[in-house]
């Protein structure tokens, strides 16, 4: 058997939404992605997500947040993301280990 590292993006605001998949063959690969997608969500120029977080990156009033971001010993890893006003505007970023048979 086989691993596969999948990076699955599920994101949501007031007037769009999606879902990105990418999978990579190693989970360096795959961990590198995850955390460029952390690093695009937390640029004020580039999404909603940055205004969740202070300067120092503590989570302001009003957001939910949750996250496993270390990548150290090889497992599945998450960063989630939600509006407490609007359940709609969120972003769920997984890495997820999958085997292939």
């Amino acid at each position: 058997m086989r691993n596969v590292y999948m990076v699955l993006f599920d994101w949501s605001t007031t007037d769009d939404a999606g879902v990105e998949v990418e999978l990579f063959d190693t989970y360096q690969k795959a961990f590198d992605r995850f955390n460029a997608i952390i690093a695009q969500e937390k640029n004020p120029e580039m999404s909603w997500a940055a205004d969740a977080f202070d300067e120092d990156g503590t989570e302001r009033d009003g957001y939910i947040f949750d996250s496993e971001t270390d990548g150290s010993k090889k497992h599945d890893l998450f960063w989630n993301l939600t509006d407490q006003d609007d359940w709609n505007i969120h972003d769920f970023l997984e890495l997820r280990i999958m085997e292939v048979k």
